[in-house]
């Protein structure tokens, strides 16, 4: 018989109650057992973050880290949350800030979870973790459509640049046309502002006054001249002004052809359309000393 008092049969009683509830966590375990070194089909393309993190950053990041695991155990997800995603963004190459931000999408249900635990899977793809990690991705991946269950990296592929001919033949007939087409559109505003004010400074007139001579004959039958003033509009700038406009459209369109010849070759900056250059090239330059100085003239006329 055993004695049910003695220590002995409470310490085995302890010990069958562990194996038995260890016993479904042990298959669960070899169930969701993968390579460790395989990256899930559904992280396509996400790679660890490379960034240099100051010491100062990873200090702070661990700081929000702690201060979010302290909200998180009081119940408060939503704070909980906000903390980490702190973190995340100070410190992205933290692989425990990436799973404790995945838990906490998770827990709320937020698609962005699969995300994070494929950023984690990406920095440390032989965590112990991993193999948990991963069966969590799948599960997550049967409650999203079909179509959504690839989580891809937005990858930011460069604007086509026009041949050069056609940057050139379109910078000719409107000019800043052709800085539009090669993705400058600040610089194309701006040639168009100065061929226009070019354009206006020809086209002012001024009324000049002159005496002209007429001949009559009185009644005699005497011929006699006489002059009368008459008032007549010139266009005394427009030789300058239509040339100026003529010049800057030329210079921009060659600007467009050199730009859009030299991205053809891979030599040149071919940059996205939503990056405008922090200065304007060196032939556009002159346009805007130009368009400053015919501006005030034609204000000086008004």
């Amino acid at each position: 018989l055993i004695d049910v008092s003695g220590k002995s049969f409470r310490a085995q009683v302890l010990i069958a109650i562990a194996i038995l509830l260890a016993a479904p966590t042990s298959g669960n375990a070899q169930a969701r057992t993968l390579p460790t070194n395989s990256s899930p089909a559904r992280c396509a393309g996400v790679v660890a973050p490379m960034s240099n993190v100051s010491d100062k950053a990873r200090i702070e990041a661990q700081q929000l880290a702690g201060r979010a695991q302290a909200a998180s155990i009081e119940g408060d997800n939503a704070a909980a949350t906000q903390l980490y995603q702190r973190a995340a963004q100070l410190d992205p190459s933290d692989a425990g800030i990436a799973y404790a931000l995945g838990r906490a999408y998770e827990a709320t249900r937020d698609a962005r979870a699969m995300a994070e635990y494929c950023r984690f899977l990406a920095l440390t793809p032989a965590a112990p973790e991993a193999a948990d990690v991963r069966q969590r991705i799948a599960e997550l991946a049967l409650a999203l459509p079909t179509d959504t269950t690839v989580v891809r990296v937005p990858v930011t592929a460069p604007n086509a640049m026009p041949s050069p001919g056609a940057a050139l033949i379109s910078g000719l007939i409107i000019p800043g046309l052709g800085q539009f087409i090669t993705h400058r559109p600040t610089t194309g505003l701006l040639v168009m502002a100065a061929t226009a004010a070019a354009a206006v400074y020809g086209l002012q007139s001024q009324n000049v006054t002159s005496q002209v001579t007429h001949t009559a004959t009185d009644p005699l039958g005497h011929p006699y001249q006489y002059q009368t003033p008459e008032t007549h509009s010139e266009h005394p700038h427009a030789a300058v002004g239509i040339g100026a406009a003529a010049a800057i459209s030329v210079l921009a369109a060659l600007d467009a052809f050199t730009r859009a010849r030299s991205a053809g070759n891979g030599q040149g900056d071919n940059r996205p359309a939503a990056s405008e250059e922090s200065r304007l090239p060196r032939s556009v330059a002159p346009v805007l000393t130009f368009a400053q100085r015919s501006i005030g003239f034609g204000l000086s006329f008004q």
